[in-house]
């Protein structure tokens, strides 16, 4: 079945000649929106800040050394993408970070490596210190955007605005780096008016790729202590992919669709349940985009509601 959106290893065929595989990496940097004791945080992140399960406590040569044998022995990969995901990747002084990265990017060669972090830790000298990194991979940063709106940001005490949001997306692409942009679908007192309305925010933004991410409301987190007395409003599959196909159908059509849905551990997880598996879930949106006749970037500057 065609799918009528760029996917991410369609778009790494494109750009690098084939498939790559990530290989995380966890730097040991923190996120400026907890506490030293890690307390506090974003409303829906839990103590693991994005952790991949793959990566490990090991030194960053280890982790990448098992990441690649992973990926090659699972995959026969042969392309590769480090990524720092846990927690915020530039968040560190400036020697702290150029150190890592030159630590990660000399530790294999790798085709691309791509950076997580959120737009407040985003400003000019770490900018620069990736755009340095540029002659040796292909650079990406991942920004936490979330949502365009000023109200909910404030409200999943995410700790800057959308105008910070959309600094950071220009400042990275104008130095030459790739940008993906995470969103979350269902974050509270949203509807299908505000997630359409931060589609269209980013539509017309230098972005090379968008995840997007269902809520999941997570134990431990503050959206759990929340969950069944505040108004929540959680898309079930039928919604979610109805949600998904809203943002693809307004992003640029050489911008990589990375992510459609969220994922986490059972054990993790209070809500939602679904039924559909990840590839099932998939299928769904590219029948129902194939059978309406639409696809990615058809409705990008406003061209219809």
């Amino acid at each position: 079945m065609k799918a009528p959106f760029l996917s991410f290893r369609d778009f790494c065929i494109r750009a690098y000649g084939g498939p790559v595989y990530r290989v995380a990496v966890d730097a040991g940097f923190t996120c400026p929106n907890r506490s030293a004791d890690g307390s506090g945080g974003c409303a829906f992140c839990d103590e693991t800040g994005a952790r991949s399960p793959v990566a490990r406590s090991a030194g960053i040569e280890d982790q990448v050394r098992e990441g690649i044998g992973f990926a090659r022995g699972r995959y026969g990969a042969e392309r590769f993408m480090a990524y720092l995901q846990a927690f915020s990747g530039t968040n560190a002084g400036r020697d702290e970070r150029r150190a890592v990265y030159d630590l990660v990017l000399g530790a294999f060669p790798f085709t691309a490596f791509s950076v997580a972090t959120r737009p407040d830790c985003l400003g000019p000298d770490a900018v620069e210190d990736l755009a340095e990194l540029k002659e040796r991979a292909d650079i990406w940063v991942e920004l936490g955007v979330q949502t365009a709106h000023d109200r909910t940001l404030a409200a999943i005490s995410r700790g800057h605005d959308w105008a910070c949001s959309r600094r950071a997306i220009e400042r990275a692409a104008a130095a030459g780096l790739r940008v993906a942009v995470h969103v979350i679908v269902g974050l509270p007192g949203e509807t299908r008016d505000d997630w359409v309305a931060t589609a269209e925010a980013l539509s017309p933004l230098p972005v090379s790729g968008i995840k997007i991410h269902n809520l999941h409301i997570l134990r431990g987190t503050a959206l759990a202590g929340l969950y069944g007395k505040a108004p929540f409003h959680l898309p079930d599959e039928a919604g979610h992919a109805e949600a998904v196909i809203e943002f693809i159908r307004r992003m640029p059509p050489d911008a990589a669709i990375m992510r459609i849905n969220t994922d986490t551990a059972p054990d993790r997880l209070i809500a939602p349940r679904w039924r559909l598996s990840k590839g099932q879930f998939r299928d769904r949106v590219i029948r129902l985009m194939n059978e309406r006749g639409v696809r990615q970037g058809d409705l990008r500057g406003g061209g219809g509601g």
